[in-house]
């Protein structure tokens, strides 16, 4: 089994750009520095919505959890609102629609993790 220095899986995540919402801002996805043969159990991507707009409507086989770094915004999930501000954590289970809308004056800033169960 060949060997992995922990200098080169670990460090700094580099962002590269993923996609765009249709209507809110960009998404990156981190590729992280972990070999292909034990990757990380979950994925990361950070992304923004601008005021007065929303991210697309979701739904997707993986589990997912947003992290609000910054602004504030009105969450939908299943038939489910609520209030987001920064530091605040919502987490969606495989198959739920989810998607938010930017209500404040500053940009809504988030970083999202997500993973397929063992099964999938």
């Amino acid at each position: 089994m060949p060997s992995t220095s922990p200098a080169t899986t670990s460090g700094v995540v580099t962002f590269d750009h993923w996609y765009d919402f249709t209507e809110g801002g960009p998404v990156h996805r981190a590729l992280l520095p972990f070999p292909s043969t034990v990757p990380a159990p979950f994925e990361v991507a950070r992304w923004s919505v601008p005021p007065n707009t929303a991210n697309d409507l979701d739904v997707h086989r993986s589990r997912e959890m947003w992290i609000i770094v910054a602004g504030t915004g009105t969450v939908t999930f299943a038939d489910q609102t609520g209030v987001l501000r920064a530091g605040d954590v919502v987490a969606f289970d495989s198959g739920v629609p989810h998607q938010i809308r930017n209500d404040g004056p500053d940009p809504l800033l988030a970083v999202s993790v997500y993973w397929l169960q063992a099964n999938d």
